[in-house]
């Protein structure tokens, strides 16, 4: 649908600057900047995509907020996973509907908005955070955009103590997910994935060095995403002064069934030749 609504969010983007701004409409309310107010009773008539004038003449351009406007616009005490990396974290964990994921560290709730997006309300997501505050945070994100999740559950717990139940899918956002290896051999069902997002790369060779010595993860694979924006304006085609660069490493793997050391074969017992024939062998 592309009409406005109240309580929902919109993005109001000035002529002048082209600055953009995210608000939540409520009936009464106005949205006050220095180019004069909008009252949101009357950004509710105007369609998504639509334009409305503020009380000083400045026009702005009305759109429903994508997942990329909200997860960057809101207001939160945790760093979210940059949609750069949320991106590549769901085609490379090969999200799919049906699956049931376990995901820790969830900070403000945006790679938990993506999963539910692609499970698209089948299988389940379980949401393991430590703190309660940033639970209930993420929480709150998670109903005002995507809205009610019967199939997420989020838990106040320490995933290093242990995972409760078997998972097709395992994404970590954690300062030292090499703890959570150990747990992996029942959490995390053979054939599974795991997806960690670090931003150091020494913490890279930690998770790495930990996968390859449980013996039972398979094409472990580590990476970085930089994003490079062009600038396309009449005859001027160059790249921008400016790159989204380093954010975090990704890390993906496969659990496999542990592959045991070769047994060599005992040494064949060495028989010596004889023209002689046994005595009492039939002639």
């Amino acid at each position: 649908m592309n009409t406005i609504s109240y309580g929902t969010n919109v993005i109001l983007t000035d002529e002048e600057r082209g600055k953009r701004h995210m608000t939540r409409l409520r009936e009464g309310i106005r949205f006050t900047t220095q180019y004069g107010f909008i009252e949101h009773d009357e950004i509710v008539k105007v369609l998504d995509g639509g334009i409305i004038t503020s009380s000083k003449g400045v026009r702005y351009r009305v759109l429903k907020p994508t997942y990329i406007d909200y997860v960057m616009n809101i207001k939160r005490r945790a760093q979210i996973i940059y949609p750069k990396d949320t991106a590549a974290m769901l085609m490379e964990g090969d999200i799919y509907p049906g699956l049931s994921v376990l995901e820790a560290g969830v900070g403000q709730g945006a790679l938990s908005i993506a999963i539910l997006r692609a499970l698209g309300g089948r299988g389940t997501l379980t949401s393991y955070e430590l703190r309660e505050d940033f639970a209930g945070d993420a929480a709150g994100f998670i109903a005002e955009f995507y809205g009610d999740a019967e199939n997420h559950d989020i838990q106040v717990r320490n995933i290093y103590e242990g995972i409760d139940g078997e998972y097709d899918r395992v994404m970590l956002d954690l300062p030292e997910p090499w703890q959570v290896v150990p747990h992996l051999e029942t959490g995390l069902r053979q054939g599974g994935l795991l997806v960690c997002y670090l931003p150091t790369i020494l913490q890279v060779k930690s998770c790495v060095d930990a996968l390859r010595e449980a013996g039972t993860f398979d094409d472990i694979n580590s990476f970085e995403l930089i994003k490079r924006p062009w600038k396309v304006d009449g005859r001027s085609v160059r790249p921008e002064m400016w790159t989204f660069n380093h954010s975090a490493f990704i890390i993906t793997c496969r659990k496999v069934e542990k592959m045991m050391p070769k047994v060599k074969p005992a040494d064949a017992q060495e028989t010596e030749e004889t023209d002689e024939m046994p005595d009492d062998a039939d002639i």
